[in-house]
């Protein structure tokens, strides 16, 4: 029979405790690291595997980590959005002072990074733009001709 603990789980019951795997001790050893993974999470395109590996930590500790602040990386993520919105338009504004490409990077770096974090997908559109009945001709004739020249160029010669 298994006891409570001082109000705790006992280590065999919490599988994550009993492998280590906790966000309690990276907090309290390493605070600097725990912050950075915490801030790592806001991030939608960070993988587990890649702040694990980034931070010498267990792919089992991430989850933990974001499981323990799931507030903290809501809240931030919002924070970031606010920012990206603040880029976005203080580009429109300046959008006529800046060379176009770089107007252009700006603007889709921020509403890219913008949608990423509300979980939006960008809109695609996708045009087909399918010949009229006389161009599908003048595209026959000029194949003809294309042909025509081809043949020529390639016939075996007479001496």
């Amino acid at each position: 029979m298994t006891e409570r603990n001082n109000g705790h789980t006992p280590t065999a019951l919490d599988p994550e405790t009993a492998q280590g795997f906790t966000a309690e001790r990276v907090r309290r050893t390493h605070p600097k690291t725990y912050r950075a993974i915490v801030q790592l999470l806001a991030d939608p395109h960070a993988s587990v595997n890649q702040i694990a590996k980034l931070h010498r930590v267990s792919t089992h500790t991430v989850p933990a980590i974001r499981h323990r602040e799931a507030q903290d990386i809501a809240e931030r993520k919002k924070t970031l959005v606010a920012l990206l919105a603040n880029v976005a338009e203080r580009m429109e504004e300046t959008i006529g002072k800046a060379k176009l490409r770089d107007a252009a990077i700006g603007t889709g770096i921020a509403v890219d990074k913008m949608l990423a974090l509300t979980g939006q997908l960008p809109a695609v559109q996708v045009a087909v733009v399918m010949p009229t009945p006389e161009e599908r001709a003048e595209m026959r004739a000029l194949d003809a001709k294309l042909d025509e020249i081809t043949k020529r160029l390639c016939a075996p010669r007479t001496p």
